[in-house]
């Protein structure tokens, strides 16, 4: 795979977000906002008796996108798996397949993600009470040195007793029909992407992985048959024309990762073994180490690389 040229700019993986080329999605969803229900003379009502409704039958509602607060984005460059750091005095050939996982997200209680029903527990301001909670998630796997991180970044809903594990097929498939006959596409709730990166890493150097997601929001409204509507409804999905952005950068490892001394320059030969006993084992040839905790505060990369992820 063709490597983008280093980039000479910081990439904070945790508190600078990278800038997204020329032509690229901006980046950022904005607020998000708070849904609302009215009536069909436009008085307030209740979310949850929309959302009632809406399941009696697979025609009691329909999905209006909203294309002006419509828009592709791309989320903030968020580490990804762990820093790989080189504790040899050689350097050392790194192949790594760096995989990026992303799924949906709704503001109405994951009634259109399809994560839980809401019923009963969504009020007329669009709160969720205590039966359902979301947590932003993050897991990150990293199986050996040689395949790489894996991470999943995004929303978990729990459900508490009152709940039920399924969506409102009927809001989810209102929302369905609207999204293919606006973009002509179908919608994706999950998208995994990925890149195989080979590099070099210096002696007492190491690398770490951040990335971007590529993220659509679709805005609308839910209307019922009886006039009914839900106003200030998103869904955060993968996007469907962008590809995730990986950014693999390299640091300096700090003091105390790996035993021993930096060799003075960029590489240095390991002594042929001599006669006479075995010496002691030394310190390990690589470590894994979680990125937020391995790049020291302010510190500046030595390299940075932007490489466009493969569906």
């Amino acid at each position: 795979m063709a490597l983008l040229p280093a980039l000479s700019v910081l990439l904070g993986l945790a508190a600078t977000a990278l800038a997204p080329p020329a032509g690229a999605a901006e980046e950022g969803p904005g607020e998000t906002p708070v849904p609302r229900a009215v009536t069909a003379d436009g008085r307030p009502a209740k979310v949850d008796d929309v959302l009632k409704h809406c399941e009696t039958k697979r025609s009691a509602c329909t999905f209006v996108i909203d294309r002006k607060l419509s828009r592709e984005y791309v989320t903030a460059v968020k580490s990804l798996g762990n820093a790989v750091v080189n504790c040899t005095q050689n350097d050392m050939a790194v192949d790594r397949t760096v995989t990026l996982k992303t799924g949906t997200t709704d503001n109405i209680g994951g009634e259109i993600s399809g994560q839980i029903t809401a019923e009963g527990t969504v009020s007329a301001s669009g709160e969720v009470t205590t039966n359902l909670s979301n947590d932003n998630s993050s897991e990150n796997k990293t199986p050996n040195l040689k395949d790489g991180p894996t991470s999943t970044n995004g929303t978990k809903t729990t459900v508490a007793g009152g709940a039920k594990a399924a969506g409102s097929m009927s809001a989810r498939l209102a929302f369905q029909a609207a999204f293919k006959a606006t973009y002509s596409k179908s919608w994706t709730t999950e998208a995994t992407e990925q890149t195989v990166y080979k590099t070099t890493v210096n002696a007492h150097d190491m690398l770490v992985f951040g990335a971007n997601a590529a993220m659509r929001r679709v805005a609308g409204s839910l209307v019922a048959d009886t006039g009914q509507r839900i106003l200030g409804i998103v869904v955060d999905s993968p996007s469907t024309v962008t590809s995730s952005t990986f950014i693999a950068q390299t640091y300096a490892a700090p003091a105390g990762v790996c035993g021993g001394t930096r060799p003075t320059g960029n590489t240095a030969p390991t002594p042929a073994p001599g006669p006479g006993p075995v010496p002691a084992p030394g310190p390990p040839s690589a470590v894994e180490v979680p990125a937020a905790r391995a790049v020291p505060s302010g510190a500046e990369p030595k390299r940075a690389v932007v490489v466009l992820a493969a569906h």
